[in-house]
């Protein structure tokens, strides 16, 4: 899928992006254990990748506006449900 331009609102200002599909990803989870000794796996799932176009950081790469969403699998935890 070819990159789609569009206007974006950003900062009170309305700026041009391209919206860059993704073609490959690769995440890994992060394991975290919790003093309660809860074990929860995290990862930072990217949705979106928006590259601000005619932009460039001072080192003259692009600079892109990345959406994510978190992904969250508990693997141990030590609270369960209160049965009424």
């Amino acid at each position: 899928m070819p990159e789609t331009k569009k206007k974006l609102a950003f900062f009170g200002k309305e700026i041009d992006v391209a919206d860059v599909p993704i073609k490959k990803a690769t995440e890994f989870f992060n394991e975290y254990e919790l003093e309660d000794g809860s074990v929860l796996k995290v990862k930072c799932v990217a949705t979106s990748m928006l590259r601000v176009e005619g932009q460039f950081a001072p080192d003259g790469r692009p600079i892109y506006i990345v959406y994510t969403s978190p992904a969250v699998n508990v693997l141990r935890a030590t609270l369960s449900p209160v049965k009424h």
